[in-house]
């Protein structure tokens, strides 16, 4: 079985992953869903499991450009690996998990956006398109354990570090393992030499942050990572979205949000509260 030894600069992108055995055909995908001062405990619990269980890569991806554009550097960068594991829950506005997905399915048009993309900016305008073909050559399958936004059941697939570790090692078994419908097994590297790419023009752009009130729709979908997202209308606004807009701009508290008040979004109000200020 082929196997290679990734390049001196591997991985050539920084972010908020674990480096694990170079020669494993399995990166681990966390999505997520809040913002990095407020990274929830069972999510950095399941980038360690995928990483303790044999990954070659295990962590997080918050955004549907920079972020993905950053894996399919780091990816390509290492033709060991040839499996993704998408798990957490998907972020609404963004909707990384679902641009990841349509990517590896349907690729990206002529300005590099990704087909049927419901995201804000699925444009990977940081990466050439040959490292877009590549990625999607190189990996053959994504293993989709991708939870709804604002699930918290940490027995679902996407949410249980013990299937992220199963998932992993059936990626790296000799013979085809089935596991939640897929079959894998570790098929060797990509037969092309790896690509070492980094995204230095987008690493030397200043870091741009929007203040509240200055875009409405923006703040709006900030705040959205943070309430139930169960869209039950009992604040009056038809999703919790719409209530996320105008709590942004002050025509709503919340106190109108009565899910907010229970003991499962104590945090989330603590956060939703320190973004107000």
């Amino acid at each position: 079985m082929l196997k290679v030894k990734p390049p001196d600069g591997y991985p050539p992108e920084q972010g908020r992953y674990v480096r694990g055995n170079d020669y494993s055909p399995v990166a681990v995908c966390v999505i997520l869903d809040t913002f990095d001062f407020a990274i929830p405990s069972e999510l950095n619990e399941l980038a360690m499991s995928g990483i303790d269980s044999g990954a070659a890569l295990s962590g997080l991806l918050q955004t549907e450009n920079i972020g993905i554009e950053k894996m399919i550097c780091n990816v390509v960068a290492n033709p060991n690996v040839r499996y993704i594991v998408l798990c957490g829950r998907e972020s609404s506005g963004h909707m990384p998990g679902e641009t990841l997905l349509l990517l590896k399915q349907k690729g990206v048009d002529k300005y590099k956006r990704v087909i049927d993309s419901t995201a804000l900016t699925p444009t990977l305008s940081n990466v050439p398109m040959e490292l877009i073909d590549r990625f999607n050559k190189q990996i053959v399958t994504i293993v989709n354990l991708l939870c709804k936004p604002g699930e918290r059941d940490t027995k679902a697939p996407g949410l249980n570090p013990t299937v992220i570790a199963e998932a992993v090692k059936a990626c790296y078994q000799e013979e085809a393992t089935p596991f939640m419908g897929y079959q894998l097994y570790d098929i060797g590297a990509y037969p092309e030499p790896a690509i070492l790419h980094q995204m230095v023009a987008v690493l030397q752009q200043p870091k741009q942050s929007v203040e509240p009130g200055k875009d409405k729709m923006s703040t709006g979908l900030m705040l959205h990572k943070f309430l139930p997202q169960s869209d039950c209308q009992k604040c009056g606004k038809r999703n919790c979205l719409a209530f996320a807009i105008d709590l942004g701009k002050g025509k709503l508290h919340l106190e109108d949000c009565p899910v907010l008040d229970q003991p499962d979004f104590a945090e989330n109000r603590k956060v939703l509260a320190k973004l107000l200020e």
